[in-house]
């Protein structure tokens, strides 16, 4: 029987799985993925998707996409997540649903434009993004108290933390947000997220 592997990018999707499992206190090795490399027949096999992050398990099987490997976190190590059945769980997938199904999406296009539209609409659809992104930071903003499960950080905290690193313009996200701009700054020091972030030689909360 192996240890967990991470496979990501400093920056990426990756993030958060390092900061649950270092929450959750068992061992894993990280495992760098290139762009390049993403597309390569070997990573292909541990994911047809060419996408990051992907979580091996230590009897050897894999989960792919952020959703799924946060729900199976949050299943194997229930520590993570306000008790299953309770009002705080409910609100838990409620903002975990925000965050990937609108929140992400508005980031994704900002940053892979070259998705959605041809070079000379680029910037129409970036700043489409970036209004559309101010509304879920809203919804964000308001469920911080002064993190999004009450007290302590959480499963869903880090994932949220996570996307505040890919704003691309902090000072607009902040702007009027104080509960988000707090938030951030009590992540910043979190013991795990300033571990995980030294361990990619990155400045917290960049």
């Amino acid at each position: 029987m192996g240890s967990f592997k991470v496979m990501g990018r400093s920056i990426a999707g990756s993030f958060f799985v390092e900061c649950l499992l270092r929450e959750s206190g068992v061992p894993y090795e990280f495992v760098h993925v290139s762009r390049t490399h993403s597309k390569s027949p070997e990573f292909l096999a541990c994911n047809p998707l060419g996408r990051i992050p992907v979580l091996e398990l230590p009897d050897g099987s894999r989960i792919i996409e952020s959703v799924a490997i946060f729900i199976h976190l949050i299943g194997r190590f229930p520590q993570l997540a306000p008790p299953a059945g309770s009002p705080e769980r409910d609100r838990m997938w409620q903002q975990l649903a925000v965050m990937s199904t609108s929140l992400y999406p508005a980031l994704h296009r900002f940053h892979h434009t070259y998705y959605y539209a041809a070079e000379n609409n680029f910037d129409d659809v970036r700043e489409m993004a970036i209004v559309d992104g101010d509304r879920w930071w809203d919804y964000m903003d308001g469920q911080l108290d002064p993190f999004l499960s009450g007290a302590a950080p959480m499963a869903a905290d880090f994932y949220l933390f996570m996307m505040t690193r890919w704003a691309p313009d902090r000072d607009r996200m902040l702007d009027g947000r104080s509960s988000l701009a707090a938030f951030i700054d009590r992540m910043r020091l979190h013991p795990t997220v300033e571990v995980v972030t030294r361990s990619h030689d990155r400045p917290s909360g960049s």
